[in-house]
C-alpha cells in the first residue's frame, strides 16, 4: 500500500509534464526527492545493492508468482483490426537515427 507522504511520487496525473521525473530537471528530481535520499544512486547504477526480495522462477514462462486469478483469466483478443495491405506502420514518419549517432549520444549505462 503506498503511504500518505509518497502522494507526490505518484499523482494520478495525465499530464506529463507534471509527473516527477517529466519536469526540466527530469531524473534529477526524482533523485534529489526527499522519498529517495535513502538511495545511495552510485551503488544501484553499478547493481552493487541487493534487493530485499526476488522471486523464484523456473523457466522462462513460470507463472508463479501471478495471482491465479490473473492466470485463470480467459485471453481476449484485440478489437483492433488487422492491416489490410500487410504493413502496420504505413503512414509512420519515424526513422531511426544512424548508428554513430545513437551510441554518441546515448547515456552511459
Amino acid at each position: 500500500m503506498i503511504q500518505l507522504e509518497s502522494n507526490d511520487i505518484f499523482p494520478i496525473c495525465k499530464e506529463a509534464p507534471k509527473r516527477l521525473g517529466c519536469g526540466v530537471k527530469g531524473i534529477l528530481e526524482i533523485i534529489g526527492h526527499k522519498w529517495f535520499k535513502p538511495i545511495n544512486w552510485k551503488k544501484l547504477d553499478a547493481r552493487e545493492i541487493k534487493p530485499n526480495f526476488r522471486p523464484e522462477v523456473v523457466g522462462k514462462y513460470c507463472v508463479a508468482n501471478f495471482d491465479k486469478c490473473w492466470i485463470d483469466m480467459s485471453v481476449v483478443d484485440s478489437s483492433a483490426a488487422s492491416p489490410n495491405d500487410g504493413n502496420p506502420f504505413k503512414d509512420f514518419s519515424y526513422v531511426r537515427p544512424a548508428t554513430s549517432f545513437l551510441q554518441n549520444n546515448s547515456p552511459a549505462c
